[in-house]
């Protein structure tokens, strides 16, 4: 039923309750009893019928309301050709659907990422005087054996030590070591990672726990400090304004109407919740690549060929930017490689050179190719500003980068790549430059 049959339907409907009354007020007045008695009857049976009229046409409005106020998307509606206003509706309600269920996707993805961590992540939340807990990875359950747990509070039954470290720094941001004995056995050597989140007046703690003992190289450690810190802010990045966004949603469904400003605050936060979305499977995706890197599939390559393949692309950029490419190659050196993953080094590792100069008055990149004690070196040096020695232990870890729009996995990935080729790829400095060295193995036949 469309809104002008609603309204010519309560229009007809008042008028004759009107007539009805005015005809009971005649009867009364001249002593008509029997025929005033019928006439309220009747009147008493048009209310109720008026009631359910308008009654009828609102519980759509209302079942569509309801369902989105306690986010029961398990129903459907079917549009009506002559209700603008339900229509509407019911497109919001589809739209609201598919967005919850795409976070539920999303949230599915952030708890499988949280349980693949080997170490322990905790995530609570603060309620008035007291935290809760938000979220607690498989591997903190596991490794402490620990129940389901609600309030914070609880930890100091099942884990002291623990419990003591984060009471002591009072909720603070830091970073350390802590001794937790499990099970009345030995103690372990904890590395424990804290920060602070805070969305509007909702606070979050972010704990990030790893055991160290059976850890013997330094850098290895903190690399897995690293990944913690950025996993850490990547996924609270994402999560706190959903959850703030999601929590604006539901107060604004909770209001009887719902005007043209709500629905264009509902649209503006659920498009916000579904680009926070897109950039956590983003995130996701990029750990993804690091951690399943696929077996090497080996052909014969001319490696000039490949060098020049990949330069292809880039004479443009390097024109517009004025940076001067010196290459010396080799024209007869063939490697038995992955061409795709090799590609994928060589742009890796000429991105950062030209990156490294764009901003320098000289802007040269050197490419030098050659063989030495049966392998082949493949060099790439830039006159860019030498980089900081305490940066140069950190930058084959996983996530760390320099740069503002770096994503920290380019050279991961490439060192990973040519480790699985057998070589190996490294940084130092040769005559002043900035130099990094791709080395592979030289195999003694061509097949």
């Amino acid at each position: 039923m469309s809104t002008h049959k609603l309204v010519i339907g309560i229009v007809i409907r008042t008028l004759i309750i009107a007539i009805l009354i005015a005809v009971a007020i005649y009867c009364g007045i001249h002593s008509l009893w029997y025929v005033l008695t019928s006439i309220c009857i009747f009147l008493l049976i048009l209310v109720f019928e008026t009631r359910v009229f308008i009654k009828r046409y609102y519980s759509k409005f209302d079942s569509i309301v309801q369902a989105m106020l306690y986010d029961d998307y398990a129903l459907s509606f079917e549009e009506q050709k002559e209700n603008t206003v339900l229509n509407q509706l019911i497109r919001l309600y589809e739209k609201n659907k598919k967005a919850s269920f795409d976070l539920q996707s999303q949230a599915f993805i952030y708890q499988q990422l949280l349980n693949s961590l080997k170490s322990g992540v905790l995530i609570l939340k603060k309620s008035t005087d007291s935290w809760t807990v938000l979220n607690m990875n498989e591997y903190l359950r596991k490794y402490f054996g620990l129940p389901g747990i609600t309030y914070w509070h609880q930890f100091k039954s099942f884990v002291p030590q623990f419990y003591e470290a984060i009471e002591d720094k009072n909720f603070a941001e830091y970073k350390s070591t802590i001794d937790i004995q499990i099970n009345k056995e030995e103690k372990q050597t904890f590395v424990i990672q804290t920060s602070v989140s805070k969305v509007g007046d909702q606070q979050y703690y972010i704990i990030l726990l790893d055991s160290i003992q059976r850890v013997i190289d330094s850098t290895e450690n903190e690399a897995w400090l690293s990944i913690m810190k950025v996993i850490a802010h990547e996924l609270m990045n994402s999560l706190t304004p959903i959850h703030s966004l999601a929590g604006n949603v539901s107060e604004i469904l909770e209001q009887e109407s719902l005007s043209a400003e709500d629905k264009e605050d509902v649209q503006v936060s659920v498009d916000t919740i579904l680009n926070r979305s897109y950039h956590l499977q983003k995130f996701v995706e990029r750990y993804r690549r690091l951690t399943m890197l696929p077996s090497p599939q080996p052909e014969w390559i001319a490696i000039d060929t490949l060098i020049q393949n990949c330069l292809r692309g880039y004479t443009g950029i390097l024109q517009q930017k004025e940076i001067t490419l010196h290459y010396n190659g080799g024209a007869d050196i063939r490697i038995f490689a992955d061409a795709v993953q090799m590609e994928q080094v060589l742009i890796n590792l000429f991105t950062n050179s030209m990156y490294a100069v764009e901003s320098q008055d000289i802007k040269d990149i050197f490419l030098q190719v050659y063989t030495l004690n049966k392998r082949v070196y493949i060099e790439f040096a830039d006159s860019g500003r030498i980089i900081d020695p305490e940066i140069v232990p950190r930058i084959f870890l996983p996530f760390y980068t320099t740069r503002k729009d770096g994503g920290g996995i380019g050279l991961t990935l490439s060192k990973s790549i040519v480790e699985a080729h057998g070589g190996y790829l490294f940084y130092q400095i040769k005559a002043d430059r900035n130099t990094f060295v791709l080395a592979l193995p030289v195999t003694e036949t061509e097949v």
